[in-house]
């Protein structure tokens, strides 16, 4: 509620109060609710004039300080209802002055008897002395050192004016009448200083006093200084009225008393009534008496706020524009810093101001998106697209008859022209702009409307060409809407509307319909409720509900969001007082401080110091702005980091900027990534290619995007691209920038939607566009594109600089230089110099190498060596084996060698360098290839199969050999690599003697033998030899026992299986015995030690392991990490926990290599007691079953043989032996193998860490173990025999 204090003419004046509903409250005083029949009555008939009226929050009660001495407070409940009012004290010798500190806790006061009294909220006197105490404070100015006023320069009026005393006494600034003599206080914003003006014997002063009561500082005394003083909140500024002669001044004092600044106020203002700041101390109110134009001056409240070092008049409420046509006052609220309270005679008006940008928004090709400063009866016009002037400047000024208060862009045509509704309210006046060039833009006036008495407007909107809408108050108070026909100027049609909605309208706005020629009209309300507005033919005004927002806001805009098959969607945007941004009924951001709506774009700033971009379309009612810093997101189109405090002035409506205006008012504008490659593909859309290239060069967009926002379409139309272009520069640049990548996936992909999500990497992408592009540049036929013709070569994948040499052969000599010396700038001068050397040109090479840094002294003598060469194959041989190209080198060293062999005295020479060359370079296959048929054919392959024996390759060794007919040779490298049967197969078909195949046996059957292929060494010499002793006794030392026994009796040499066979037999049987034994030991062993392992828990066993290595210091990161790799277990558990802990930087430290290694053989070791152990058993007994599943075939053979000579004892103890052992693994494979608990790693810092959940093909995590070996079965045991 608002209180107010009535004067009905009685004898008793009344507290009355007024309910705020809405943001823009009005009452007329029959409304007001009495509260309380005060005992004082007010006027100038005999009445008490109230010195100082406040209410004071926390005693929840309204204070009144009385000229005559006396203070009242009235106790007020949270409805308006109270009590009687209560006198709680009386100044003997009057209140001139007094004020509540902003805290309530101080109570300043200033008796009839100049004196200053400072008391607490229950009214106990703290201090009390004289106002005009000494004549300077704490704060005492100190000279910096510029000299004394006596010898400063002072011009004509020379060394008299020195010596002169100024007199500081103003006595005529009490008889001018404006002065009303009365003492004001003002407190600071935190409640530790205030100011007090009063009349001293000098004329009025302003001085500074503590909360303590003692005297700050004196104010520098000015001349004609006025009664308004109030103390800007933030506590920088004391503001007071100065009256000169020829103006009148709002000045400054800093709370040192020194001035600091002023503005001038209009030239119309008489007299200035009252100062005030609103809370934030961002808008100061003057209260003056002005000559209006009228019979009279009229009282009226100027809004004043500061922006770039300049005063700005932004608002002017007349008491002719208030019901019943005065005002008396005028406050600011105290929790609200931008609700303005006004009292008039009649009425109270509440009155709620926001801060709007004036800006064009017609998205027109020919649009200025102009902006408008309203600095009271001057417009600061500037056409965005033309000039960034930033206020108080101007590209242009428009002087208007008296100041305006509101001014409205038509929402028609380009969007240029605008409209101003001056101070009076009931006047507006039409300007109409061209946007032909950037002086051809200055606003002329069209035509002027009157509104007439019956309204009294405060918001326009300039919709249609003919069509002038106003939102204002009628005749009766109640909100109307006006329509005015323009068509009829200069007595225009009216057609009044009476909006009777349950809540107020505070927004009146015109928005351009796209494809329309009718705009559309929004009227927002206080809670939200958004209506549409349409002028029908006849002028009357039809009101339908569009929209609902969740809670009602200071901007309001709208976008038409375009359907398939259908008309477009009307999306209502909305920002409250708590920053809060709705699009309909969703919420896309709770910190906006600004936004711009494009038909394209949602611009908004934040809080958080970020701008962002989100696309218009169906999207829109479901979008939210997420303010995640995420620095991962390195190419994001729909965030901008701005400056702290950063507002939008406009985003250009169909170009790529957005200006902003900064907290301490300057202007910035920026190309944001989002609007420049919206233009950007706008631009490939509608084939303006150099548009999209000059915008991607001047912006700095990667320019591939111009070939991957349509590959297909652009790949058609090469044509038309380079016919656009036409420059070399930006041809060279476009081709240079090309990368195997698609940009609109990698880098540009925030808000351009893809059905398909495709991949970043396109292969020979840039190969396949210069290969397109460059036949279509060479068609052109223009000297000046043979650059780009080179960069075509040099750009793909690899660069193909020999084909670009090629190129400049056709030229002439300068052109020739010309491009020669471009293709070294795109690559380094060497490779270029070797690329000519590989084209065999040599007078080409020469060119490059004298622009190169070489010395002559090293080209010169290779080049004229290479000249000198008779043979052009000889040449070219010599180049390609400087130039590292072996294929091309004996190619051509075979030609020069073809050349000359027949006859001439250089081919041995030739066939010598022709073999040492194809050796070093390993180029025997080529040279195969190059000389079939010829007579060198054979020592080629000789070459090559001595080549191959070097290095072990025998078998292709003795192929080569073949091929070069060198039989013996390839008879040895056959048996070196173990191929038996070709090489007796050889070495028989090449007639060679029986003594030779024989040796060649021995050999090949030695090297069998030492290969452990026993059967294969018996077969060649019983099949090539008489040695059957030595082919039986290999028999026998591979254990192929029915082998051994079927030979013997086959060549009828049945002793040696007495000799032989049944000894080879006995010892191989006692060796298998040990040998089964051993693997029988050794499982038991290990499988009662993992019993052992698996029974004690696994933090015990991570705790001794630490204990057992205290005090060893190689040890010491190893006993760390056990100790806090034990709290990963769960305590008694045999199995992990899926934490992921580490080690803090603070207890770790990194192993280095050869501790990371040390661990490693520790973990191979399985030391008993270490963590390792448990894997290590596992790891052991598996190879045992592997060493049990080979050993089944060896057991079945020996058992035959045992059987076959009658040795069934040994048989039997052999079988049953191992049918013991099978039985032991098969037994415990589950144990072993299905209970493993774990397996364990080493960390970065050498922590032994569990391995890592291993998923399945179900999906399932489980912990990684080590694989079940494939378990030995009971084929192999023969039935018969009874262990």
């Amino acid at each position: 509620a608002v209180y107010a204090l009535v004067n009905d003419g009685s004898s008793s004046a009344q507290l009355c109060s007024v309910q705020l509903d809405t943001p823009d409250s009005r009452a007329a005083a029959s409304e007001a609710r009495p509260v309380c029949l005060l005992p004082f009555s007010l006027g100038p008939t005999g009445g008490a004039l109230a010195s100082n009226m406040q209410f004071l929050m926390e005693r929840e009660s309204v204070f009144f300080g009385l000229r005559s001495g006396d203070i009242f407070t009235v106790r007020v409940g949270p409805l308006g209802d109270s009590g009687e009012a209560e006198l709680v004290g009386t100044v003997d010798s009057g209140i001139m002055a007094c004020a509540w500190s902003p805290d309530e806790e101080l109570l300043a006061l200033v008796t009839g008897e100049a004196r200053l009294l400072l008391m607490t909220q229950d009214f106990d006197v703290v201090d009390e002395f004289p106002l005009a105490q000494g004549q300077q404070g704490e704060e005492v100015p100190v000279a910096l050192g510029w000299g004394k006023r006596e010898t400063q320069y002072h011009g004509k009026a020379g060394k008299a004016a020195a010596l002169e005393t100024p007199d500081l006494r103003r006595a005529g600034a009490a008889d001018d009448g404006e002065d009303d003599g009365a003492t004001r206080i003002s407190w600071r914003g935190d409640g530790a200083f205030f100011a007090v003006s009063f009349v001293g014997p000098s004329g009025r002063e302003v001085r500074v006093f503590s909360r303590e009561g003692r005297l700050h500082s004196v104010a520098e005394p000015i001349e004609a200084l006025k009664h308004a003083l109030s103390w800007r909140p933030s506590g920088r500024l004391i503001a007071a009225t100065e009256r000169l002669g020829h103006r009148h001044d709002v000045v400054f004092f800093e709370r040192n008393g020194l001035r600091h600044g002023e503005f001038t106020l209009r030239g119309c203002t008489r007299r200035v009534l009252e100062l005030a700041w609103n809370a934030d101390s961002s808008v100061l109110a003057v209260t003056a008496l002005v000559d209006t134009g009228g019979a009279a001056p009229e009282v009226c409240v100027e809004l004043w706020a500061d922006r770039n070092y300049h005063w700005y008049l932004k608002q002017e409420l007349r008491a002719s524009s208030l019901p019943g046509g005065s005002l008396l006052s005028a406050a600011w609220d105290a929790e609200d810093p931008m609700r303005l309270h006004v009292a008039g005679a009649e009425a109270y008006v509440s009155v709620r101001l926001h801060a709007a940008a004036d800006v064009a928004h017609v998205a027109s090709e020919l649009s200025n998106a102009a902006a408008v400063v309203v600095d009271g009866a001057r417009l600061l016009y500037t056409p965005f697209r033309w000039a960034n002037v930033p206020p108080p400047m101007a590209l242009h000024s428009v002087d208007v008859p008296m100041p305006a208060v509101h001014v409205a862009f038509a929402a028609f045509g380009h969007g240029n022209d605008f409209a101003v509704l001056l101070a009076d309210r009931r006047t507006v006046i039409l300007y109409e702009c061209a946007a032909e060039s950037l002086q051809g833009n200055c606003p002329a006036e069209r035509g002027r409307v009157s509104l007439g008495e019956g309204v009294v407007a405060h918001q326009i909107a300039w919709p249609g060409h003919s069509s002038l809408v106003c939102l204002g108050l009628g005749a009766g108070g109640q909100q109307v809407a006006v329509a005015v026909d323009l068509s009829d100027l200069p007595e225009p049609t009216l057609a009044t509307r009476v909006l009777d909605g349950s809540a107020r309208v505070t927004r009146l706005v015109a928005v351009e319909r796209p494809h329309s020629a009718s705009p559309l009209l929004l009227l927002a309300a206080a809670d939200g409720l958004v209506l549409e507005a349409a002028v029908d033919e006849a002028g009357a005004i039809d009101v339908t509900p569009v929209a609902q927002l969740p809670a009602g806001c200071v901007e309001v805009d709208a976008a038409v969001v375009e359907s398939e098959g259908g008309p477009g969607a009307v999306v209502v945007v909305g920002r409250t007082e708590r920053n809060q941004l709705f699009a309909g009924g969703n919420l896309l951001s709770s910190v906006c401080s600004s936004f711009y709506l494009r038909r394209d774009f949602l611009v908004l700033t934040t809080t958080t110091h970020f701008v962002r971009f989100v696309p218009v379309d169906a999207g829109l009612l479901t979008a939210a702005v997420s303010e995640d810093d995420d620095d991962s997101l390195r190419y994001d189109e729909t965030r901008r980091r701005v400056e702290r405090g950063s507002a939008i002035v406009l985003a250009s409506p169909l170009g790529d900027s957005v200006v902003f205006q900064m907290p301490r008012g300057n202007i910035e504008t920026v190309r944001p990534r989002a609007l420049v490659l919206a233009a950007v593909r706008r631009a490939l859309d509608a084939r303006k290619y150099r548009e999209a290239l000059v915008n991607c060069r001047v912006n700095r967009i990667d320019m591939n995007v111009i070939f991957d926002h349509s590959p297909d379409s652009l790949m058609a139309d090469w044509e038309e691209f380079v016919k656009q272009i036409d420059d070399p520069d930006l041809l060279n640049l476009f081709i240079s920038g090309l990368r195997d990548e698609d940009v609109t996936v990698s880098m540009y992909a925030g808000t351009k939607a893809r059905e398909v999500t495709r991949s970043a990497v396109v292969d020979q992408k840039s190969t396949n566009i210069c290969r397109a592009l460059r036949p279509v540049l060479q068609a052109v036929g223009d000297s000046r594109l043979m650059p780009s013709v080179l960069t075509t070569f040099m750009c793909e994948t690899p660069a193909d600089i020999p084909a670009a040499l090629r190129m400049l052969a056709p030229l002439s000599t300068d052109e020739r230089d010309s491009a020669l010396t471009y293709l070294l700038f795109l690559s380094d001068v060497d490779t270029v110099y070797r690329a000519a050397l590989g084209l065999y040109d040599l007078p080409l090479a020469l060119l490059v190498a004298q622009r190169s840094q070489r010395d002559p002294r090293e080209y010169l003598p290779e080049l004229g060596h290479l000249n000198a060469l008779s043979s052009e194959e000889y040449r070219r041989f010599k180049i390609d084996a400087q130039l590292g190209r072996p294929e091309l080198a004996v190619t051509h060293l075979c030609a020069a060698y073809m050349e000359c062999a027949a006859g001439a005295q250089s081919e041995g020479e030739l066939w010598a360098e022709f073999t040492e060359f194809v050796d070093a370079q390993d180029m025997h296959r080529s040279a195969i290839r190059l000389l079939g048929g010829h007579r060198r054919f054979s020592d080629v392959c000789v070459l090559f199969g001595e080549r191959q024996a070097e290095r072990g390759e025998w078998s292709q060794a003795a192929a080569s050999f073949l091929l070069g007919g060198a039989s013996t040779r390839a008879v040895d490298a056959f048996v070196k690599a173990k191929e038996w049967r070709m090489a007796l197969a050889v070495a028989s078909e090449g007639g060679a003697s029986a003594q030779t195949v024989h040796d060649t046996a021995v050999r090949a059957s030695a090297v069998l033998a030492e290969h452990h292929l026993f059967l294969d060494a018996a077969t060649v010499l019983l099949e090539y030899t008489e040695r059957d002793e030595e082919a039986v006794a290999l028999l026998v030392r591979g254990a192929c026992w029915a082998e051994a026994q079927r030979c013997s009796l086959l060549r009828q040499r049945s002793d040696l299986v007495e000799t032989t066979i049944r000894p080879g037999l006995l010892e191989a049987h006692g060796v298998m015995m040990e040998d089964v034994r051993e693997i029988r030991e050794a499982f038991t062993t290990k499988l009662e030690r993992l019993r052992e392992v698996r029974a004690t828990p696994l933090e015990v066993i991570a705790y001794s392991g630490a204990a057992e290595e205290e005090g060893a210091l190689d040890n010491v990161d190893v006993m760390s990490d056990t100790t806090s790799m034990a709290s990963r277990f769960s305590t008694f558990s045999a199995t992990i926990t899926n934490a992921s802990s580490r080690m803090t930087g603070s207890t770790a430290r990194r192993l280095s290599k050869k501790g990371r290694r040390k661990e490693e053989r520790r973990k191979g070791r399985g030391k008993k007691g270490s963590v390792y152990e448990e894997a290590y058993l596992v790891d052991s007994l598996a190879k045992l079953v592997d060493r049990v599943r080979v050993h089944q075939s060896a057991v079945r053979d020996m058992n035959w043989a045992l059987v076959g000579f009658g040795w069934l004892p040994a048989a039997a103890e052999l079988q049953g032996l191992f049918v013991g052992v099978v039985e032991m693994v098969v037994g415990s494979a589950g144990f072993v193998f299905d209970e493993q608990r774990m397996q364990m790693r080493l960390d970065a810092n050498g922590v032994a860490e569990p391995m890592p959940m291993e998923v399945n093909e179900q999906g399932m995590a489980s912990q990684p173990k080590l694989p079940k070996p494939v378990l030995p079965g009971f084929a192999w045991k023969i039935e018969a025999i009874c262990e």
